[in-house]
């Protein structure tokens, strides 16, 4: 596993070391000093084709390409870019056309061709900043993206730069711009395809996450509770895992600030809340900034937002290993609704159960 720092600092993880008394992992090794970014690290991705190189995006405007090696990691090819960069997406296609969406301060969508070492195409139709993008895993010309202004949108870059349609979740008529749908009252700092890529989910700054219809374009009107905390423009962290407490056989875990979340994707019903023992988020401290699952064996992992990179509650490291039998056992906090929440949550469910429609 890789993490990235605010310091720009790359470490990465052996998963197989043994398991320590605080379930805390260490550190493996670092990315040298002349290889890693000049600011911090935005988003990291591992390269679906290969899983020795990996890619991150840094707010210095650059993307990088690494190696793993016994030793430290090497940078093979930096490319300079002119925004601050927020996230990138590597494409599932094939090893020899994969493409890296990359998306910023810049209304524009780059997609980088690492063959050529240069920019292949440039997607035009945000207005503001892009947040997020996420290529669909079965469909590799297909990509979605989230913006600032709350957008999000769909392209099929076999059909050049022009924008295919924007989620809606105010009912705009056909005749109305293809492009002028809005998915949330907040910037979209979270994207997250299933498996089967039939369905998007989308979350918002607004303290919302929808589930679309990625084949029409429609909310699936699926309700969570009003319980998110999601007021960073930083990544999202998301993951939707198999499980057979869910309706529809999936969760989508969720961090919520010192939380995880799990909810079931069918119907939004929340079905676990867990922290570490004794957290709290201070000034943005201590939050979870990154969300991934180990498929092998179900373990998740979280990494926080911390002064060091190094300290968590008196531990060693910023990386916490949840197993995957003490997410449903052991100490942990119960899901818990007062009447308060209850009545919240439907008023929430009325105010969010109108058909919706793609523009």
């Amino acid at each position: 596993m890789v993490t990235g720092g605010a310091d720009g600092s790359i470490i990465t993880w052996d998963l197989e070391q043994e398991y320590h008394d605080d379930d805390n992992i260490r550190a493996s090794t670092t990315v040298l000093e002349e290889d890693k970014p000049d600011h911090g690290v935005s988003s990291i991705r591992f390269n679906p084709h290969n899983s020795s190189l990996f890619s991150a995006t840094s707010y210095s405007s650059t993307l990088s390409l690494f190696s793993l090696t016994p030793s430290n990691p090497i940078c093979l090819q930096t490319y300079p870019l002119d925004s601050h960069l927020y996230t990138h997406s590597t494409s599932p296609a094939s090893v020899s056309t994969a493409l890296i969406a990359v998306a910023g301060s810049s209304p524009h969508i780059r997609l980088i061709d690492p063959r050529t070492s240069s920019t292949s195409q440039t997607l035009f139709g945000h207005v503001t900043s892009v947040f997020s993008v996420s290529w669909s895993p079965i469909y590799s010309s297909i990509l979605a993206s989230g913006g600032k202004d709350g957008s999000v949108r769909v392209w099929d870059i076999r059909y050049g730069a022009t924008c295919l349609g924007s989620l809606d979740v105010n009912m705009l008529p056909r005749a109305a711009n293809r492009a002028a749908g809005k998915a949330h009252d907040g910037g979209v700092n979270g994207l997250l395809w299933t498996s089967d890529g039939r369905r998007i989910v989308s979350a918002g700054m607004d303290g919302k996450i929808r589930v679309w219809n990625a084949e029409n374009g429609k909310n699936t009107n699926v309700v969570f509770p009003p319980v998110i905390k999601n007021k960073f423009q930083s990544e999202f962290p998301m993951v939707i895992t198999e499980s057979d407490d869910a309706v529809g056989g999936e969760m989508l875990w969720t961090g919520n600030e010192e939380e995880l979340l799990a909810f079931d994707l069918e119907n939004g019903k929340m079905l676990k809340r867990v922290r570490i023992p004794k957290t709290e988020v201070r000034d943005g401290l201590g939050r979870i900034m990154g969300l991934v699952q180990r498929q092998r064996n179900g373990e998740l992992y979280t990494s926080h937002a911390l002064r060091d990179g190094k300290k968590l509650l008196g531990r060693r490291e910023g990386v916490a290993r949840w197993k995957s039998k003490r997410l449903w056992k052991g100490d942990e906090v119960e899901v818990e609704q007062t009447e308060k929440q209850r009545k919240l949550q439907d008023i929430f469910e009325k105010a969010t159960r109108g058909p919706v429609t793609f523009s």
